[in-house]
């Protein structure tokens, strides 16, 4: 038996390095079974995949993170990030403070992902899209996960439909893809059933493609899920993709345990790899794989450029969501750090916009180090 298995992961590594199609059995045999041998042939897999599409070219992006509020009432047993009103961690930002942010940082893009909460309910987050777009006209918006488009049509008495018209409207280019979690519903009604799942997740993202507005897409791993799930995460997305076309990035996100959770342990970073080049070698429709530096650590997400990811996010000025939960990576990483960390990774770094087009280098004075924390949020 275990002769048949390793001749089906040898086919899909020879087919995953060639960028064709993995059929199921090929795409759970690359799980299958986790050596030391299995680990490295998936690399080279991986790298050799990438390198087809990419060459040496690694990407990043100068980018922000703006949560306008920690208020959350969704109570996900893994997140360290939600507060209610009287936690001594709550906060809420006005929205003077954040255009002052994004007017000291100059980003080329700013992401915006908010708790579910009525501080900040649909018709402000609107607003704020409107008053970033009028005074930033080159900015590029990357703004609320599918959990909180389907909470702004519930409170707000609209169609999920209007409220993602109404934001494109206002700016909004991209969604991230937050809120994906696991698509297990197991792990669903055990970890997060108080807000969308898995199929409401995929059916926002696709009717948002059909709009016109590209999205990116994540998955939890490393919080009791199986590698059978992750794989079937994969294949979903892959079927999803083929449907509507406007997944643009897929992020795979290393659990941050923190303290007092139930569980003390988060992925190794060799699982992390193993987790990237599945994404890569599984993922033959969606261009992008980014390695996520915040909640995987610095050295990890540059060893996963070798490992089939393409882009390593951005300069992020400060991460709050992954180090509330545990993370100990450094807050923001200055553009001469990131493209520095993307050179000793053996990589060309080159910086992009939004939509993943190279920009012309900026000159020294736009330079700002954000290694120290401001008051920015995270993805």
């Amino acid at each position: 038996m275990t002769g048949c298995v390793d001749a089906v992961f040898e086919k899909a590594l020879e087919k995953g390095s060639r960028q064709e199609r993995l059929v199921r059995d090929e795409a759970l045999a690359l799980a299958a079974r986790i050596t030391p041998d299995r680990l490295h042939a998936l690399g080279r897999a991986a790298l050799a995949n990438r390198r087809r599409r990419f060459g040496d070219r690694a990407t990043f992006v100068f980018n922000m993170q703006i949560n306008p509020a920690n208020i959350c009432g969704a109570g996900c047993t893994f997140c360290n990030y939600a507060a209610s009103k009287n936690d001594p961690h709550a906060y809420v930002m006005r929205e003077e403070e954040i255009l002052g942010k994004v007017a000291q940082l100059k980003p080329t893009e700013a992401h915006i992902v908010g708790g579910l909460n009525q501080v900040w309910p649909y018709a402000r987050n609107l607003e704020l899209v409107r008053q970033l777009r009028d005074q930033y006209p080159d900015l590029h918006i990357k703004a609320f996960t599918a959990v909180e488009i389907a909470y702004f049509a519930r409170t707000a008495r609209k169609t999920e439909r209007q409220v993602l018209t109404e934001l494109k409207a206002a700016g909004v280019e991209t969604l991230p893809g937050g809120g994906a979690e696991i698509f297990s519903e197991r792990l669903y009604r055990q970890h997060w059933k108080n807000k969308i799942g898995p199929t409401e997740w995929v059916r926002l993202h696709q009717m948002a493609h059909g709009l016109g507005i590209h999205t990116n897409a994540t998955m939890l791993f490393g919080f009791g899920d199986t590698w059978a799930e992750r794989i079937e995460h994969l294949l979903i997305l892959r079927e999803a993709q083929d449907q509507s076309g406007g997944f643009v990035c897929f992020i795979p996100l290393a659990f941050q345990p923190g303290e007092g959770r139930f569980l003390t342990e988060g992925p190794t970073p060799l699982e992390t790899l193993a987790m990237t080049a599945m994404a890569r070698l599984v993922l033959d429709n969606i261009d992008h794989i980014k390695s996520y530096w915040p909640m995987s650590g610095v050295e990890t997400a540059a060893a996963g450029l070798s490992w089939g990811a393409d882009d390593m996010d951005g300069t992020i000025s400060e991460e709050k969501i992954a180090h509330l939960a545990g993370a100990t990576t450094p807050k923001g990483l200055a553009r001469e750090r990131m493209t520095e960390t993307i050179r000793m990774a053996g990589f060309t770094p080159v910086e992009r916009d939004g939509h993943f087009k190279p920009i012309p280098k900026r000159a020294p004075e736009g330079q700002r180090s954000t290694d120290k924390p401001t008051n920015q949020k995270t993805e």
